[in-house]
């Protein structure tokens, strides 16, 4: 069974004061396996960012439904929905959404503490993190003390230490420049590597040419899919730069 299964989804936006409403999500269908490191890429205003929002619980679909991991969202209570996305849910956002007032380790423990983690389980999890993020040095600093790469990467680690089922990604690497990207990009192959399941919105080919699968949305609508295979990083970048140009001229593959 997949750790991520999308059936039907559709999301309408209903018009103010007798406005048209607006359909931004279509009859969506997919599914991702555990371990899968998956690319959302499409235009502005084509239902990308509204469909990891729905699969985030931060909105609520029309009709349709996701299952993850056996678990069917639509049957979790709005009382217990926080603390669904707290325990399954890793999300990376594009502006880091770090909390100034806190050092980069309180900010990373956050999400533990609001679950009730006793300190040395805390640390524990950290303990295990650090190595691989290259995090060690700043952890008693602010976000305002650290570079951009810097946040993004507690930013991943708050994510994982609530060793969740799944991360997604809004973005993550537009607000970096381009060797913290390459970094940031490095990272999320690496913790993919050791079986951690990603699904990410992005406009960066760069950043996309790193999955292993690439979806296309236009108008609501998944309407082409890229699989790694063999390719290279190089390789991919150009399946998914081609795919676009077809898209920006309206054809289809």
């Amino acid at each position: 069974m997949s750790l991520l299964e999308v059936k039907g989804l559709q999301k309408i936006y209903k018009g103010r004061r007798g406005g048209a409403s607006v359909e931004a999500l279509k009859n969506v269908n997919f599914t991702v396996e555990k371990g899968e490191y998956v690319a959302i890429m499409g235009e502005s205003g084509s239902g990308k960012t509204t469909l990891l929002n729905i699969l985030a619980a931060l909105d609520k679909s029309t009709s349709g439904t996701i299952i993850l991991d056996g678990m069917n969202l639509s049957t979790i209570k709005d009382s217990a929905m926080a603390m669904f996305r707290r325990d399954n849910l890793g999300y990376v956002f594009q502006e880091f959404n770090l909390l100034d007032t806190f050092t980069i380790e309180d900010n990373i423990y956050l999400p533990l503490v609001l679950a009730g983690k006793r300190p040395d389980d805390m640390k524990a999890r950290l303990d295990k993190l650090v190595p691989s993020l290259g995090i060690s040095e700043i952890l008693k600093k602010y976000p305002y003390e650290v570079s951009g790469g810097q946040k993004q990467r507690a930013a991943v680690a708050r994510a994982l230490i609530t060793d969740p089922k799944i991360i997604l990604a809004d973005e993550p690497t537009g607000a970096l420049d381009s060797k913290s990207s390459d970094e940031l990009l490095a990272l999320f192959k690496q913790v993919n590597s050791m079986g951690q399941t990603v699904l990410m919105v992005t406009h960066s080919v760069k950043a996309a040419s790193h999955a292993s699968r690439v979806m296309f949305i236009k108008d609501g609508v998944i309407f082409h899919q890229i699989y790694r295979g063999d390719a290279t990083d190089q390789q991919m970048y150009q399946k998914i730069s081609d795919t676009l140009n077809l898209l920006a001229q309206g054809g289809e593959q």
